[in-house]
């Protein structure tokens, strides 16, 4: 038989590609241990542990009971631009939404670099960015951070070359919980000046002061820094895939020659600008997460067995596990229906912050597991 054309022409650039992995579902796990799915509770995503805003439900049941399920989306959904616009602190000829930040990270590499230039990406950090940039057929050029992992604007200008088109960032960092501070990104886009500096923050309303610390406020004296956000975490709204890139305004014109049209669902754009426009809600779920990380955190440091990484920001904190191994305490939390993940980085775990009592019988199965 004739070899096929799929094999014959395929593009090799997927040859090596640490392709993501996503950790088991909650019915995966019911099925597993034999665990009821009302039992199960998820602290392996990083979502928001309140769920969506009560608007963004019934925005999305009005649209279903409309006329605009078998319409095409705008392009540029105009009300969900000035909604993220708002959000962002940014005029909205500086906003580009998208079908969630992983798609402008492509976007960004496919725009301001070319086949074989230098991509330069942090890690541990998320597994998409090296992905991305060998799909894209550039090159990969990794920081390796050591624990405790925090990263510094000189570690970062040490490992760029004068081959070195993007920067990828996260701040604060999957899956280590640390955050880059404004004045730190300044320091790397002046020093970086043919460099693209991407500063992904999926994770950043969970931050301390995180209005303060966003690495938008350095948009007005830089010229080669472009933010990445997601509805996907805070604003609990994951499903829909949704988010957006912040940045100069020639910067985001010029990315929109790259996107598909038509990227952002009207259910989507609907259900973003609800959730964008509650900001009540997403402060409960910025409360809620606030308190469950200090709670964690206290409770983590008097553990035995448990080496807690510090400077945690984000919405879920990352641990060694010092007398069982990783997986094995994983495994041991899964039997007891509390998923977390213990596969990103060898030897540690990384768990989400739930609710009050999520948190608590976290703890509890966590103390039973070591």
């Amino acid at each position: 038989m004739a070899e096929s054309v799929f094999v014959r022409h395929a593009n090799p650039c997927v040859t090596g590609v640490r392709a993501y992995v996503p950790g088991p579902t909650a019915s995966m796990i019911s099925t597993r241990y034999g665990i009821g799915l009302d039992s199960i509770i998820k602290l392996s995503s990083n979502e928001a542990p309140l769920g969506p805003s009560p608007a963004v439900r019934s925005a999305l049941h009005t649209l279903a009971e409309g006329d605009e399920l078998h319409r095409y989306p705008a392009p540029y959904p105009a009300e969900l631009v000035r909604a993220m616009a708002k959000s962002a602190g940014t005029a909205p000829t500086q906003i580009l939404p998208a079908g969630g930040s992983s798609e402008t990270w492509a976007l960004i590499v496919r725009a301001f670099s070319r086949a074989g230039e230098e991509v330069l990406v942090v890690e541990p950090s998320m597994t998409s960015f090296a992905e991305l940039t060998t799909i894209a057929e550039r090159r990969a050029r990794i920081l390796e951070m050591a624990p405790p992992f925090a990263l510094t604007a000189d570690d970062v200008l040490a490992a760029t070359s004068p081959a070195t088109r993007v920067i990828f960032l996260c701040s604060p960092n999957n899956t280590t919980s640390r955050m880059l501070e404004p004045a730190d990104v300044q320091r790397i886009a002046h020093g970086a000046p043919d460099a693209v500096v991407v500063v992904d923050e999926h994770y950043i309303e969970a931050a301390d002061d995180y209005r303060s610390r966003t690495a938008v406020t350095v948009l007005t004296t830089t010229d080669n820094v472009i933010v990445t956000r997601s509805l996907s975490k805070m604003y609990a709204l994951a499903g829909m895939r949704v988010g957006y890139a912040a940045g100069p305004e020639a910067a985001i014109s010029y990315l929109r020659h790259f996107r598909s049209k038509w990227s952002v669902s009207v259910a989507a754009a609907v259900a973003g600008r609800a959730a964008l426009e509650d900001e009540a809600h997403l402060q409960r779920n910025i409360d809620v997460t606030l308190e469950g990380r200090a709670y964690l955190q206290e409770e983590l440091r008097r553990l035995d067995g448990v080496d807690l990484v510090p400077g945690a920001q984000g919405g879920f904190l990352l641990f060694r596990t010092t007398t069982r191994p990783a997986a094995s305490v994983v495994d041991e939390l899964a039997k007891r229906g509390v998923m977390v993940r213990g596969d990103l980085l060898e030897g540690y775990v990384r768990v989400s912050v739930g609710t009050r009592d999520q948190n608590r019988r976290f703890l509890e199965a966590l103390r039973a597991a070591l």
